[in-house]
């Protein structure tokens, strides 16, 4: 790392944010308002394309100023403000010590540092005033020595400080002008690169003053010229092609194609629930409305695909997104066989709400585009194992919907034999699907980790719990093949199997964070996860005592 070059963008940073440091005494809620205030007048239309270098890609300040806050904050934007207006008001408004932005998000850490009880959010200035940053320094050499070996409390501590010092990099400049410094990190530069990143300053100096002289024409002529500057940068040629995609990226930012699916879905879910509106669409109306939404879907995946250049399932995100297209296109497959709309209705409304949740929980499963660990550098590989293990996902979300319409159904009253066994008789379609696609991912695994790593097999906590999964789901068709369980026992133990996709999905992922499959890891939503897991076992064990009596007195 070029640490002189580092400390001189962050020396630039101060020279032009003399406020940086500043420590406005007014009220907090006072500051908030004049930020907002001003923040609100920052024109973001022509600055929000600036070229950045993160994270080992170009990309536009618009989604360097996303990725912050939603680190710092936990959401895609407060107060009705956009995530760039809020980065550029941190650096450029002084009363930024007093926003609350910062999201303390364990209940525990917030008690310990005696912060202000019924809040989430907190000022630099609150935190500066706690015991954060001594808990924190000599949390930091032992994370720097093993991660591992920190404690849940401790990483919440550690990551808590990382927030501020995050606010207080991007207030002072330095977080900004080390990403608009695109030979950051290298060792020595060539004179006409020196002199390209001297013009690059210069264009940035301009338009900062344009905007604090609050001269909106000005402002915008600026960040032209400024981006024009850095689009003339020369570049290695490893990143050089993302610099193509900035302006599609931002325009994917705004647009939020996965969102609208969403709604669009949810919408649709509710026209064929609804008996008047199913009766009205009929059958090739339904067709063409599903279309609808799950061409918004691909367009999202090919913009996605289109900026990062890797197949969309390089994360927890991208899974989730996958997984919910999958549904909705089995969904289409099984209208298209049986013509049974109510079920497509379930389904549709199932891929809704996994899109709702995705965007809904930016900081669990991060929307980042950045490029992949060099062992998941194969588009070959991505677009047959993980796309194949994943769709695999899809199908049996439908297994497990299609089993829980039959416990509600039991536990409601409903003993319409003909009910169970069309219920049962789609969920075994769909188990079986999802049977062949998984083992076929995992034998495609078995050779990429034979290609990357040297062995076919090796017991890794992903590969076995991809292998347990695939087993619960062939015990289910063993026994329906050999009688053991009938229409209601398909229902009933489809959704108890789903439990094991769930542990091979999310729980290798961020329960057992071990194994070779260390780049997928992350942490949080244990306690959705934990709430969804005790409603299944809840539901399934209310509904089986229900049969299960139901039975005993008719015999």
């Amino acid at each position: 790392m070029n640490h002189v070059r580092f400390f001189s963008w962050i020396a630039l940073g101060f020279a032009l944010f003399p406020n940086a440091q500043a420590e406005p005494t007014i009220p907090i809620e006072e500051a908030r308002v004049r930020f907002v205030s001003f923040a609100r007048t920052i024109d973001t239309s022509v600055i929000s394309a600036l070229p950045v270098q993160h994270n080992g890609r170009i990309k536009p300040l618009d989604t360097l100023a996303r990725e912050a806050l939603i680190f710092v904050t936990g959401k895609y934007g407060m107060w009705g403000l956009s995530p760039i207006q809020i980065y550029l008001g941190l650096m450029l408004d002084e009363s930024h010590t007093m926003i609350p932005l910062i999201e303390v998000r364990d209940p525990q850490l917030r008690a310990d540092l005696k912060l202000s009880p019924g809040r989430r959010h907190y000022s630099v200035l609150e935190l500066q005033t706690t015991e954060l940053e001594k808990l924190a320094q000599p949390l930091a050499k032992k994370e720097e020595q093993n991660s591992k070996l920190l404690s849940p409390r401790e990483k919440k501590i550690i990551e808590t400080f990382q927030q501020l010092m995050l606010v207080r990099a991007i207030s002072g400049g330095g977080h900004l002008f080390q990403a608009i410094d695109f030979s950051f990190g290298k060792h020595g530069t060539d004179p006409k690169a020196s002199a390209g990143l001297d013009l690059v300053k210069a264009a940035g100096e301009t338009y900062f003053k344009a905007v604090n002289s609050q001269d909106p024409a000005a402002a915008r002529a600026a960040a032209r010229d400024w981006i024009a500057v850095a689009n003339n940068y020369p570049l290695p040629e490893i990143i050089a092609p993302y610099r193509a995609t900035v302006p599609l990226e931002v325009m994917y930012n705004r647009v939020q194609p996965f969102f609208i699916a969403a709604l669009a879905y949810i919408l649709l879910a509710l026209l064929i629930l609804i008996p008047q509106t199913r009766n009205f669409l009929g059958t090739k109306r339904v067709v063409g409305l599903l279309a609808v939404p799950m061409l918004i879907h691909i367009v999202g995946f090919t913009l996605r695909v289109y900026i990062t250049r890797f197949a969309p399932v390089t994360n927890m995100y991208g899974t989730m997104l996958w997984v919910a297209f999958g549904v909705a296109l089995f969904s289409t497959i099984l209208y298209g066989l049986y013509h049974q709309a109510i079920v497509v209705g379930f389904l549709v409304a199932t891929s809704g709400l996994v899109l709702l949740l995705t965007h809904n929980m930016p900081l669990i499963l991060s929307p980042d585009m950045d490029p992949i660990v060099a062992v998941l550098r194969s588009n070959f590989w991505l677009s047959t194992h993980v796309l194949t293990i994943t769709i695999s996902y899809a199908a049996f979300t439908v297994a497990m919907v299609l089993g829980n319409v039959g416990l509600v159904a039991n536990i409601m009253g409903i003993r319409d034999s003909d009910f169970y066994r069309r219920y049962a008789h789609f969920t075994y379609r769909m188990v079986q699907l999802g049977v062949f696609l998984i083992s076929a991912g995992i034998i495609l695994g078995g050779v990429w980790a034979d290609y990357s790593w040297g062995r076919f097999w090796g017991w890794d906590p992903k590969e076995t719990w991809a292998l347990i999964a695939d087993l619960g789901f062939l015990m289910i068709l063993h026994a329906r093949f050999v009688g053991w369980v009938k229409d209601f026992g398909t229902l009933a133990w489809s959704t108890a199997a789903y439990l094991l996709v769930i542990m091979a999905w999310y729980g290798v992922n961020f329960v057992l964070a071990a194994g070779l499959h260390s780049y997928g890891f992350s942490s949080g939503g244990a306690a959705a996860v934990g709430i969804f897991v005790s409603v299944q076992l809840a539901l399934l064990g209310t509904s089986a005592l229900m049969y299960r009596a139901r039975k005993t007195k008719a015999a």
